[in-house]
């Protein structure tokens, strides 16, 4: 299938041209996460077609953004430079949310981007240590290092704080419509080490400026 383009001599255009198609910035979501095999990735795409995602990842593959390896496809550093645009593009539309319709598929792992987007770094110049939120089976960790954060969408540092809650106690938390003090009253939020940084989180992390 021939790439689409916009014919323009335009950086803008160009980077386009890549990854402007349907689908592509979405598949650049999964993998922020971590390495992920193509059955995994057709769980965060429901709704994207077997042969789409198959040509996708080999235009990307091609263009030198994503690589394969023991079955499992990841970003090259090449690829990792789309971070920052795509959570700019989540910051953009964190507002556009609304409440979430039952037809809308949501996954723990996109916190990797969400908690990219909301981290507020003149907040947390002080702040230290590795928070884990295990949100229903899946894992997200969020580094914080004198201002600096990494997000990994894996159990990749030791944590300084587990935060346990499922997925609908994390989205009413995440949007404020659900005290943390109350939700762990009431048993649906479990925390585990370090309760200064988790205060420290619930203030470096919003999405309210």
């Amino acid at each position: 299938m021939a790439r689409r383009s916009y014919h323009q001599y335009c950086a803008l255009a160009r980077t386009l041209d890549l990854v402007g198609e349907r689908w592509t910035l979405l598949l650049v979501r999964e993998l922020l996460s971590g390495p992920a095999r193509f059955k995994d990735l057709q769980v965060g795409l429901a709704g994207m077609g077997t042969n789409l995602l198959s040509d996708r990842l080999k235009e990307l593959v091609e263009a030198g953004l994503i690589e394969r390896e023991d079955r499992l496809y990841q970003l090259t550093p090449r690829g990792r430079e789309l971070e920052e645009s795509v959570v700019a593009l989540a910051r953009f539309g964190a507002p556009l949310l609304g409440e979430r319709s039952a037809q809308e598929l949501w996954r723990a792992e996109w916190n990797v981007v969400a908690l990219q987007y909301a981290f507020c770094p003149e907040r947390a110049k002080n702040a230290e240590g590795v928070i884990e939120y295990r949100i229903d089976e899946s894992c997200v960790q969020a580094k914080l290092t004198s201002g600096a954060l990494e997000t990994a969408g894996e159990a990749r540092w030791e944590p300084d704080v587990v935060i346990r809650a499922d997925g609908e106690t994390f989205l009413q938390l995440a949007a404020g419509e659900l005290d943390p003090k109350n939700a762990e009253e009431q048993g649906r939020l479990e925390l585990i080490g370090s309760r200064r940084l988790w205060r420290t989180s619930l203030r470096v992390f919003s999405v309210a400026r």
